[in-house]
């Protein structure tokens, strides 16, 4: 069974757990950016991302089976 992961701009997965679908990944994804949403971007290392951009810069990566 497939896993997915979420990952920051920064390569770091935005949580501990994988998830189940790519679905699940993709609402937790959309969760995580608004977390953001009261300072406005998010601070990677390489600049601040603005919101609009921050899902597109994120990768749901497909991990075991």
């Amino acid at each position: 069974m497939s896993r997915f992961v979420v990952l920051s701009p920064d390569e770091l997965p935005i949580q501990p757990t994988t998830f189940r679908s790519r679905d699940a990944a993709e609402q937790a994804l959309s969760r995580w950016c608004q977390r953001f949403t009261a300072q406005g971007y998010y601070a990677a290392v390489d600049g601040r991302i603005p919101l609009d951009e921050l899902p597109a810069r994120c990768h749901i990566q497909e991990v075991g089976r």
